[in-house]
């Protein structure tokens, strides 16, 4: 049997069990808030008056919806090196982006011992309720199969640490609820047209999906409604202990060791 660090390898069931708990959510989560707040260090010195979120970011942008957007830019690399992270941290052998040869879009790969091929998955985050967007770059280009979809509300009223603090990369708490799956083998039903230049595209779940994408969700809920299904965050202040998110078994650290 095929070994990883010495340990025998997962298999894919094993994966997508431990990908599907509430543990693997908050884990990820959590390790975003720890380090998702250098992303706003080097405006803060340059400009004092910045004292929150919200200030940040109309510092950035003047239009509102540009700023929704900026915001979310920051977190989603940080939400697909997290979900890498933890995975590794649990023993898994995962595999970066820059290392997949396919043409299909992905953001972070798992090898398991039960297929030949490496699982790679896309990562969407959005702060929308009414879907996840995605650029296809070229017609040769696809979709992978398996997504992690997050959807979430970010307290912009959050006081941002002092830049010369220690700690001024953490900002526990600036997730205030959150809609969080783990599918695969789901048809996304990605709307918009391809072409040799950056494409975007929109993904929603239809109301036709809903009995199939229920049990892949994590932390929330959806509902249906006409024609596509409503996304429901899930309030994240049962799982937070002082403020900070605590961890499936009770405890409060997240492994951020290098494996």
């Amino acid at each position: 049997m095929a070994k990883f660090n010495g340990v025998q390898m997962k298999t894919y069931n094993d994966l997508m069990k431990f990908m599907r708990t509430k543990q693997f959510a908050i884990e990820v989560i959590k390790l975003v808030e720890c380090v998702v707040g250098y992303n706003f260090m080097s405006l803060r010195i340059l400009e004092p008056n910045i004292k929150t979120l919200g200030d940040y970011s109309k510092h950035v942008e003047e239009s509102t919806a540009q700023q929704t957007v900026y915001l979310t830019v920051r977190a989603a690399y940080e939400f697909e090196y997290a979900i890498k992270r933890v995975l590794s941290n649990h023993g898994f052998k995962t595999v970066s982006k820059i290392h997949n040869t396919a043409e299909q879009k992905n953001d972070f790969g798992v090898q398991v011992s039960d297929r030949t091929q490496t699982a790679w998955f896309e990562v969407k985050t959005t702060q929308s309720k009414n879907g996840w967007t995605g650029a296809t770059h070229s017609r040769g280009s696809g979709k992978v199969d398996n997504y992690v979809l997050v959807s979430y509300e970010l307290d912009r009223n959050m006081i941002l640490p002092p830049v010369d603090c220690p700690s001024t990369g953490t900002l526990h708490g600036i997730f205030k609820s959150v809609h969080f799956s783990v599918v695969d083998a789901f048809d996304m039903g990605w709307v918009g047209d391809a072409t040799d230049s950056s494409s975007f595209t929109t993904a929603k779940i239809h109301n036709s999906q809903y009995s199939v994408y229920t049990p892949q969700i994590i932390l929330g809920s959806t509902v249906k409604k006409d024609k596509w299904c409503a996304i429901i965050r899930e309030s994240l202040n049962p799982y937070r202990v002082n403020g900070v998110l605590k961890s499936a078994t009770g405890g409060t650290n997240v492994n951020i060791a290098a494996r």
